[in-house]
């Protein structure tokens, strides 16, 4: 085929080159090719044949040394020797061999198996040129060209009649066809090549005597080459031929291209192609030839189609529709025939090219009819207007009808054909909507449905190429709805200022949603395991997988913005329940790529988690809780179900860690909301309640004993610590607040922040104990010298807002700091947190601690000197030294430096 292609382009460009007509010389060229390899064919088996007869008499004579030499095998145990290839031999060579000696026969029947002749390019050419019957195939395509330009040149130059011409072609094809006939048992094909020729050549003779000298009239014309048609058919059915089928076929098709004057008579050409397809149909009916379909239909529907792009017209509708129609159901016919009259060992086969092909080329001419009747200057009707989809309703109707058919005559037998009807039948079904509605997004959605079709078609036949083409077709209609909708944002102030788009029910999301369905069904179904499975197809499993959800994630996105934003919050988390329910279905059957799903919902989440906290409005509100606790009640079912099954361990670990961040936020904010409408936000109770949802949250991790909580480790590490982390910040950022709680007193230890702080003491105290559990904190350290510190800057911050609560210090920084009271009571406060520590450590032998006791009180005493001894005056500052210093006598009398080793002593 290769060749035959090659061929065709070389004689288009030598056609062009002499100021001929390049159709003719690829034509010429691409019967040489074909011709070649037809005769190249039969060459091969003649080689094949003779050596088989060799093997078989190479095997009797050695038979007898073989039962000499060998046990007597049990019939059970006989195998059948391997099929031995050997190089082809001349009659004249084997009359003058030498006889075959039964030891030498023996010895080859033993020798290692030699491969098959391999042909190569040169090889086959040269073949071609000195094998077989180099001289038969050269004349023939010489003479089918030689008539040719005879025809041309005498045409141009009206030398002979054209009766006389006529009835000379159709003497020389009855001529071929009799020589042909009486030596089609010759070597070498040459008969079948005759016959070849001559069926051509009639072809061409009656083709020309109606279509251009009109000198016959229409029904005789037919006549003739319905007869000529028939007894091709007969002839390839006969002698069992391919071969010669394919090359009358082709001959015919051609016929009427290579002496076609221009006059655009296409009733004339699709009359005669009408008569070659029923002689396809009649063989088809006898022979499973594939090939002789293909050809048929290829060039049935590439030549229609090239006339109607160059010469169709509006008023050709009618006419041509026939045609179309008829042609269609010529390949329906051979494509159930191929099917149901096919041999033994090809059962539960079905064409995929022309079961799939035909509806669709159809389909596109069908749809390439109604073009030109879009013209403003050709008034609208029914049918132009809604033709397409009358035509795709009828088209569904067809293939449901043809499905039940199969299914009532062939049973299960035809399981195969009848489902690959019924799918059809769908899919067209699915097309008449969107060309009723005559939406180009649509449109695009009915394709991708049609791929998800063909993908499960491809699996139960085990076809890759064909589940392959289908994903394509999937991303063709994937990339033609992002084109429709570039087009649509274009016209974005239209839809903005007059909102003719309603959000959510336009045929754009419509569109989308289809898609998204066709392209995860796909998904699914190349993601189980069957046989013929390639590994590419996981990733085209995925990339269906994840190319369908950010779509359609991305065209939720987009109506949101089209008119919904008010509700957005509201949308986003309905759309993330969708998904959730949706994927909780999913996951009543292990479906591993579940997991790359899993993140969209947590997405919606957070970006409804972000529109709530801009929007600052109150969940109790616009039906905004029923919506948060519906999203949450399908996610957390979702989310059980999988834990029940132990799928996807780790996204598991990660979405429950995310949604419980979620609702801590969420709450947090809610809790500032309902504390705005009482206090400012500079006030202590709501400082104070920052904290609080937090803290409540790893109470509940570290000890409730329930649901999502119980025996979730990974929650203490994702959620407990790093909130807790989040707390001590806080902790650090309150320090600068006065911890007012208007129209309340101010007490030490009995106000918001203070209370707060306390908790975070104890839940830290708690966390530690429980990360020793755990194995993770080998060391109490930790918590001790957190406790310690927490405990002296709280200490000294309670110290700060007595004096501004109850001695009317101002709370500004850092005049504060500065003022001598506040100096002197630092100092006498950091002196007795010195000589606390210093006694404890030298009580239970910790020179860690006593040393950090007394780098307290150095500086303390460093603050004397740099600060307070500028203000010595003062009586404050001399109380300060006066109480510094006596602390520090009664230190080094109580505490002193422990020794380095010293064992630690309990005292009571």
């Amino acid at each position: 085929m290769v060749f035959s292609l090659v061929l065709l382009v070389i004689g288009a460009l030598l056609a062009a080159f002499v100021g001929s007509s390049p159709f003719i010389g690829g034509a010429i060229g691409f019967l040489m090719g074909w011709v070649y390899s037809l005769s190249l064919r039969i060459h091969q088996l003649e080689i094949q044949l003779k050596h088989s007869a060799s093997a078989q008499e190479a095997l009797v004579a050695s038979e007898p040394i073989l039962d000499q030499l060998q046990p007597v095998t049990p019939p059970s145990q006989v195998s059948v020797p391997p099929q031995v290839y050997a190089p082809a031999v001349e009659a004249d060579s084997l009359i003058n061999a030498e006889p075959v000696q039964p030891q030498a026969a023996s010895q080859a029947y033993f020798a290692e198996e030699p491969q098959p002749p391999k042909f190569s390019v040169l090889s086959k050419a040269k073949d071609w040129l000195v094998g077989g019957n180099p001289f038969v195939r050269l004349g023939v395509v010489i003479l089918f060209i030689g008539v040719v330009f005879l025809l041309r040149y005498s045409i141009q130059h009206n030398l002979v009649p054209v009766e006389i011409r006529l009835i000379a072609a159709a003497i020389g094809a009855l001529v071929l066809l009799g020589f042909g006939w009486k030596l089609r048992e010759r070597a070498g094909a040459y008969g079948l090549i005759l016959q070849a020729g001559g069926i051509g050549l009639l072809y061409l003779t009656v083709f020309g005597a109606y279509s251009l000298y009109h000198l016959i009239p229409s029904l005789a014309a037919f006549a003739l080459l319905l007869l000529f048609v028939l007894a091709a058919t007969a002839l390839a059915v006969l002698q069992n031929s391919l071969a010669l089928a394919v090359f009358a076929t082709v001959g015919g098709f051609l016929a009427p291209l290579l002496t076609s004057s221009g006059s655009n008579n296409y009733i004339g050409l699709f009359s005669f192609y009408a008569l070659l397809n029923a002689g396809i149909v009649t063989i088809a009916w006898f022979k499973s030839w594939r090939l002789l379909n293909l050809v048929g239909f290829v060039f049935t529907f590439v030549i229609a189609g090239i006339w109607g792009w160059f010469s169709y017209r509006p008023e050709d509708f009618w006419p041509t529709e026939g045609f179309l129609i008829l042609f269609f159901l010529f390949y329906v016919l051979i494509a159930i025939l191929f099917a149901t009259r096919r041999p033994f060992n090809l059962k539960d086969k079905v064409d995929g090219s022309l079961v799939f092909g035909t509806p669709i080329i159809g389909f596109c001419l069908q749809a390439a009819l109604f073009v030109p009747f879009a013209s403003e200057t050709i008034p609208s009707s029914f049918l132009t207007t809604y033709g397409l989809a009358v035509s795709s309703l009828v088209l569904s109707l067809f293939y449901l009808g043809l499905a039940w058919l199969v299914w009532k005559r062939y049973g299960q037998e035809q399981k195969l054909l009848a489902e690959t009807f019924l799918v059809l039948g769908v899919i067209f079904a699915t097309l008449t909507i969107p060309f009723a509605a005559q939406n180009a997004a649509i449109t695009t959605a009915a394709w991708a449905i049609e791929g998800a079709g063909i993908v499960w078609l491809g699996i139960h036949q085990r076809q890759f190429i064909q589940r392959l083409v289908a994903v394509m077709l999937q991303f063709v209609s994937l990339l033609l709805l992002i084109g429709s909708f570039t087009q649509l944002w274009w016209m974005y102030p239209v839809f903005w200022d007059t909102a003719t788009v309603q959000a959510f029910s336009n045929g754009f999301f419509v569109a989308s949603s289809l898609v998204a369905l066709a392209m995860l069904l796909s998904s699914r179904l190349l993601a189980n395991e069957f046989e013929g499975k390639r590994s590419v197809e996981q990733g085209l499993a995925i990339s269906l997988l994840i190319s369908a959800v950010v779509m359609h994630f991305i065209s939720f996105e987009i109506q949101v913005i089209w008119g919904e934003f008010d509700y957005a919050l509201h949308w986003h988390l309905v759309y993330a329940a969708i998904v959730s329910g949706l994927l909780w279905l999913s996951a009543r059957t292990y479906w591993p790529l579940l997991s790359w799903v899993l993140p969209l919902p947590m997405l919606l989440l957070a970006l409804a988690l972000l529109i709530s906290l801009t929007k600052q409005t109150s969940i109790f509100t616009d039906y905004a809780l029923l919506a948060w606790l519906g999203f949450f009640a399908v996610w957390y079912g979702l989310l059980g179900h999988l834990e029940r099954q132990a799928w996807f361990p780790l996204w598991l670990k990660v979405a429950h860690s995310f949604s419980l961040w979620i609702i801590v936020f969420l709450l947090t904010d809610q809790l500032q909301l309902l504390l705005s409408t009482y206090f400012t936000w500079q006030s202590a109770w709501s400082v104070a309640a920052l904290p609080v949802v937090a803290l409540v949250t790893v109470w509940l991790v570290l000890k409730a004993p329930i649901w999502p909580f119980k025996a979730q480790t990974s929650l203490f590490y994702s959620l407990a610590i790093p909130l807790l982390g989040l707390v001590a910040w806080w902790f650090l950022m309150s320090l600068a607040h006065a911890g007012s709680v208007e129209p309340l007193p101010w007490l030490p230890l009995l106000n918001p922040l203070d209370l707060v702080t306390l908790w975070m003491v104890l839940t830290l105290v708690q966390l530690v104990r429980h990360w020793q559990q755990l194995g993770g904190l080998k060391d109490s350290m930790f918590l001790r010298y957190s406790l310690i510190f927490i405990g002296f800057v709280w200490l000294n911050l309670t110290i700060l807002r007595v004096l501004h609560h109850w001695y009317g210090l101002a709370w500004e920084f850092p005049s504060l700091l500065l003022n001598p009271v506040t100096q002197t009571t630092l100092a006498l406060v950091w002196g007795l947190s010195g000589l606390l520590l210093t006694w404890r450590g030298n009580r239970i032998g910790k020179r860690v601690l006593w040393s950090a006791g007394a780098a307290l009180l150095a500086a303390v005493v460093l603050k004397l000197f740099l600060i307070d001894f500028a203000s010595s005056d003062t009586v404050e500052r001399i109380i300060s030294f006066i109480g510094v210093g006596v602390l520090l006598l009664f230190i080094g009398y109580l505490a002193p430096l422990p020794p380095a080793h010293q064992e630690t002593i309990r005292v009571k």
